[in-house]
């Protein structure tokens, strides 16, 4: 970057991949932030459609995009670290290329952010693609009680907490997360663990933020797509398992116990998702049901 061109405050790092079908709206919802001062970055993942074409365009019009295209498809959660790693602004923040934010997104949480320093994230109540935003009910829990209180209401709101994730994060904070890159069933869940770990997460009143949901971890295979080692068919949550166990070393006995023990019923449940019969029916049953009536 030139010495002489101003340091943004935020950076956005945007991974895309094939995104040729809804980046545009993500890019836009972007552009249109009523917080200006910012950086965007997107990391093109060698995509094979036309993403390199709109990117280059968007960056060709305005001067706070840096548009790069890998060589090679580094995988998804290196593309996550990489844009991370290209940041130079003091917040931070992931914008999936499926995803829509209200144009007040960023001023709202980078101004609680500034305000409010025991805070490291905050974000704004979300919801997801294919329905009406006035017919959804938005996610709103935020995470600001003390470490232990963080830990265990986030496992409350776990599979609802894409908002953490996507959150305006501090960026020295966020950077010092040791499993950036890895890739394994829930690794977006660490991340937000860490954060909780080093402080408060907010959600404001104010703002949204729409979730697409065409993603791999969204789909019936996401535990196979995610799946590195043996232990994980019998222990899901094997990864996030480990890293927690870190992550609490500073808590109670007591307190520890009862963080294992979600962490137990989590895998129980992940283990009987994978193999009751409305599992089986639609992942194995049904698509044959389909190809002979299609015949």
């Amino acid at each position: 970057m030139s010495s002489e061109r101003k340091i943004p405050c935020v950076s956005i790092g945007m991974p895309v991949f094939n995104g040729e079908v809804y980046l545009k709206a993500a890019i836009d919802s972007l552009l249109t932030q009523t917080f200006s001062d910012f950086e965007l970055i997107i990391s093109d993942n060698a995509s094979s459609d036309k993403t390199k074409e709109i990117c280059e365009q968007y960056a060709k019009n305005d001067s706070r995009i840096r548009y790069i295209r890998q060589e090679k498809n580094l995988g998804a959660t290196m593309n996550f670290k990489f844009v991370l790693d290209q940041a130079v602004g003091e917040y931070f923040m992931w914008a999936a290329a499926d995803d829509i934010r209200s144009s007040d997104f960023i001023e709202v949480n980078f101004k609680f952010l500034r305000e409010n320093t025991d805070y490291v994230a905050s974000t704004s109540p979300n919801g997801f693609e294919g329905i009406e935003l006035s017919k959804q009910t938005l996610v709103n829990f935020k995470l600001d009680g003390d470490i232990f209180e963080r830990f265990t209401g986030f496992f409350k709101k776990s599979w609802v907490s894409h908002g953490i994730f996507y959150s305006l994060m501090r960026t020295s904070i966020l950077r010092d997360c040791r499993i950036l890159g890895e890739s394994f069933f829930a690794a977006d869940w660490a991340i937000n663990l860490y954060l909780v770990s080093k402080g408060k997460v907010n959600r404001t009143s104010n703002g949204y933020i729409i979730f697409g949901v065409k993603g791999v971890s969204s789909g019936p295979d996401a535990y196979k797509a995610f799946r590195n080692e043996f232990i994980e068919l019998l222990i899901p949550f094997y990864r996030l398992n480990k890293y927690v166990l870190t992550l609490i070393r500073g808590f109670s006995i007591l307190e520890r116990i009862k963080i294992i023990m979600v962490l137990v019923k989590l895998n129980i449940k992940a283990v009987l998702s994978q193999i009751s019969p409305y599992s089986i029916y639609f992942k194995h049953i049904r698509p044959i049901v389909r190809k002979k009536k299609a015949v």
